[in-house]
């Protein structure tokens, strides 16, 4: 089931505040980038534990099964330490870490690499044609994985990589985080012509403890939709893949483009303990980052 999210509501689902209010402002500032040797980064994540980079590198078609993909190393200050750590992957596209392990979505697998030996330890593999796109865990260890292509969300439990949640009204869903008892899900909207799509995805909230459906906002078409981050408690920071925006929606329904990169943005992180947001770019080979204020 799938239904509108008021301001209201949403404060019941997601944050326990009184009233709605406007997202605040927020000034960028560019603080570094890499060089332009990534190929095709698609995603980053942060290890707190080990303070490095991991960026994933698609290094070809984003379903060829073709084995140029790899994981690259960054310093803190973009400095790029190994540009393949690990490699020999296929499309390595969302990520996400627990303890010492890296989860990386791979078209139809889901591996595990230990970040100590830079080796992958484990592969949970699908039948059939899938897209796995984006890589999320809650607090517990439970990880979950947005599969584009079929409308589904894989959750990984107890060893296996099962269907958690498949239903149209997912609208090929992309981007992925966990926001306490819910998993806000950036969608792509439905392709009709390619990547193309005549009505553009939005942002949707989905209940870890009966997998209810509702939007974010007001439900209107935002975007072609691939990053997601928390700004806070009202807002997200949401990139646009198509046309290369970094936007900000608020749960009042408003939707502000904050930079426009040119079509290739991807998964973003945004730490906000360091007031720093990483914006991997595919089509430019580089990952960017900015400080916020």
């Amino acid at each position: 089931m799938i239904k509108k999210i008021t301001a209201s509501l949403l404060l019941t689902l997601v944050v326990p505040l009184s009233n709605p209010v406007s997202a605040e402002e927020l000034t960028l500032t560019q603080q570094w980038q890499t060089k332009t040797e990534l190929k095709q980064p698609e995603s980053v994540i942060y290890d707190i534990m080990r303070r490095s980079l991991y960026v994933s590198n698609i290094n070809g078609e984003p379903s060829g099964k073709d084995g140029k993909g790899f994981i690259s190393l960054i310093a803190n200050d973009g400095k790029i330490e190994k540009l393949k750590w690990v490699d020999g992957l296929n499309a390595p596209k969302g990520m996400a870490i627990f303890g010492k392990n890296l989860f990386v979505a791979d078209i139809n697998e889901l591996l595990v690499i230990d970040v100590e030996t830079a080796k992958v330890t484990k592969r949970f593999a699908l039948d059939g044609e899938h897209f796995l796109n984006d890589v999320a865990i809650d607090r517990s260890g439970v990880i979950y994985v947005t599969d584009t292509s079929t409308n589904r969300i894989y959750r990984l439990y107890r060893g296996k990589l099962e269907i958690w949640l498949e239903d149209e009204k997912l609208e090929n869903p992309n981007g992925l985080y966990i926001d306490n008892e819910h998993l806000i899900v950036g969608s792509w909207g439905k392709p009709t012509d390619g990547w193309k799509t005549d009505v553009p995805g939005h942002l949707l909230v989905i209940s870890l403890k009966d997998k209810s459906i509702v939007d974010f906002g007001n439900g209107s078409p935002i975007g072609n939709l691939d990053g997601l981050a928390k700004q806070d408690d009202h807002t997200f920071l949401i990139t646009d893949w198509m046309q290369g925006k970094l936007m900000q929606a608020s749960d009042d329904g408003k939707v502000k483009t904050l930079l426009e990169l040119g079509q290739g943005t991807a998964d973003i992180l945004y730490l906000r303990s360091k007031k720093l947001l990483l914006i991997p770019h595919m089509m430019e080979g580089k990952l960017i980052a900015y400080t916020t204020k």
